[in-house]
């Protein structure tokens, strides 16, 4: 928090949050029950996400990936079947996210993400002078 009088209602979220409840939303305003395999009924969103939130919702390319993943690790939504071409994708809609959901359920850091990349760039350069002793003991 940036000031004393600074409440936790007023604290600024990304953007990232918004466009999650704004595309859950929109799946949630045309999802249909589904009686589901083990019986239960489930609330399911049916269609082309990609076009929801670059068309309908006007979020740019990025935001699918972005917001689908945010979704997904919130635990707000599943995905039932993979799209494709002229076959729509469909995907079952549990809970709409909320700011305790998204701080817990942050992406990893970027330094997480870069270390990985550190790592399996050591195994490359690892696994490449392996050849290369194997190829010079083989001539």
């Amino acid at each position: 928090m940036s000031s004393a009088t600074e409440t936790p209602e007023e604290v600024t979220l990304p953007a990232l949050y918004y466009h999650c409840i704004e595309i859950y939303e929109a799946m949630s305003d045309v999802a249909t029950e589904v009686k589901m395999d083990t019986g239960a009924t489930s609330l399911v969103y049916e269609g082309f996400l990609t076009s929801l939130v670059t068309k309908q919702q006007n979020l740019s390319v990025p935001y699918y990936t972005d917001v689908t993943r945010a979704l997904r690790r919130m635990g707000c939504i599943k995905q039932l079947r993979r799209g494709g071409g002229t076959a729509p994708s469909q995907w079952e809609l549990f809970h709409p996210p909320n700011q305790q959901l998204f701080e817990t359920a942050k992406a990893p850091t970027r330094s997480k993400r870069a270390s990985d990349v550190e790592g399996m760039q050591q195994q490359i350069r690892d696994l490449n002078e392996r050849v290369l002793r194997l190829e010079q003991a083989r001539s």
